[in-house]
């Protein structure tokens, strides 16, 4: 095989070859900031954008057929995050609407490209309401009042004031839609009123956290440390133990007098002041735990004047200033009745006296979270002198506490058809062998 010649090898350009193109990264938005800066649909001012005509005949269509597509709109038209849309479920189906995966609804990709809008909508939606459930008793305000006041707190356990605003604003949304897109005309005052029970829990239910947690107070502390109570029974003197939360040492007699002379004699009224001191020296003093009842419903709060702060910051700076808070007593309907005796029965139906009321004194900064209507459920002890005191708080309720038997319902599941024999008709395998019960 033969070379180029000398000729070839000047006139031809040595050949090179092309560098591979470089690969541009494709440029990355930061985490922190993906999908925040589009609005959940949620914020305080946030309002839909107004309709078309076409689009107002259209919804007026579907919502005279069926409230549940303004379900399927509202959840289109937001962004709900999981723990929201965990509480705003809860509510649905605490209102008897079934928020459960409908059968045979999967559709993949291939089959929605297949399918209209609306008919996209109604394969991914979740919610519907059961035919069986089409004759009961319409009351939003009812259902909302129950689910925040008796449900939610108690089944989420709110630790901070934002989470319960996830709930109350999520609701009101919701309702503040029915209203805008003309939903259910006729429910509109039901509606209204429900928008304001979400603003009175809003309040309400932070303050009765706040209270669970930091209550029972000083003052409540001592009496149950001197004359009877859960304090009284575990009290070891000149103990030295530590409250490993606060690192706060326990009350000691000596400091649980003080505490009390200084309440009565600020607080409380110059009668109280005397047939304390005369009961205590002539021995007769003594506490009583009040049966049958489960709590209090605050009725007043007076807080301390100018006068009594100035007199705890002279003589006790060391003491917290306590204010006085009037009750009556409670009985929660949604616990059982008291076992009483067919006499003891008869007596209470036949008594129409108001209920008694009942005197507290309490710290001002805890009288700070509470409020007219709230029901506190707690052990209630009375003085034989004339005022009374409570320990450990174990629930605190809203002014619109409503109890209902909707929660009772939620994860109710339809029982399976039986056959004529008094069988699951779907008890048997295909080949005939019974299956065996679970």
């Amino acid at each position: 095989m033969e070379g180029p010649t000398a000729d070839q090898t000047e006139n031809e350009e040595p050949t090179v070859s092309p560098a591979a193109p470089k690969k541009k990264r494709k440029s990355r938005r930061p985490k922190s900031k993906r999908g925040k800066s589009k609005p959940t649909g949620f914020e305080e001012y946030y309002v839909d954008a107004p309709m078309t005509v076409e689009e107002y005949e259209t919804e007026q269509s579907l919502y005279n057929v069926r409230v549940e597509d303004a379900l399927l709109r509202f959840n289109k038209n937001r962004r709900i995050e999981s723990d929201r849309l965990d509480v705003f479920y809860k509510y649905l189906s605490y209102g008897g609407i079934d928020v459960s995966p409908k059968m045979f609804a999967g559709t993949d990709d291939r089959g929605l490209k297949e399918l209209d809008n609306e008919q996209i909508l109604y394969a991914r939606g979740l919610t519907a309401i059961d035919k069986d459930r089409a004759n009961l008793t319409i009351d939003f305000n009812i259902v909302v009042k129950g689910y925040l006041t008796s449900y939610f707190p108690f089944y989420f356990n709110p630790y901070n004031e934002d989470m319960i605003k996830l709930a109350t604003v999520t609701i009101r949304s919701f309702l503040s839609y029915l209203l805008y897109h003309d939903v259910c005309p006729e429910y509109k005052e039901n509606i209204e009123e429900a928008r304001k029970s979400c603003d009175i829990a809003t309040k309400e239910l932070w303050k009765n956290q706040q209270l669970t947690a930091s209550g029972p107070g000083d003052f409540n502390t001592a009496c149950s440390i001197l004359f009877g109570g859960f304090e009284h029974e575990l009290y070891v003197e000149n103990s030295q133990w530590k409250d490993p939360e606060d690192g706060k040492c326990q009350m000691t007699k000596a400091v649980a007098q003080k505490v009390l002379r200084f309440g009565l004699t600020v607080a409380g009224s110059d009668d109280l002041a005397s047939s304390f001191q005369q009961m205590l020296t002539g021995g007769t003093l003594a506490a009583s735990k009040m049966e049958d009842i489960h709590g209090f419903e605050v009725t007043e709060v007076h807080l301390l004047d100018e006068e009594g702060w100035k007199f705890y910051q002279d003589k006790a700076p060391d003491l917290n200033p306590v204010g006085i808070l009037f009750g009556r007593t409670y009985y929660d309907t949604s616990e059982p009745e008291f076992d009483l005796s067919p006499k003891e029965r008869e007596e209470r139906a036949k008594n129409d006296r108001p209920l008694p009321e009942l005197t507290f004194f309490l710290e001002e900064s805890l009288l700070a979270h509470c409020y007219p209507g709230m029901k506190i459920i707690t052990t209630v002890w009375e003085m034989n002198c004339g005022f009374h005191y409570f320990e450990d708080i174990i629930k605190g309720y809203s002014s619109i506490y409503t109890p209902l038997v909707n929660e009772l319902m939620i994860g109710w599941k339809k029982p399976r058809p039986v056959s004529a024999k008094g069988e699951d008709e779907d008890s048997d395998s295909e080949d005939g062998s019974e299956q065996p019960e679970l």
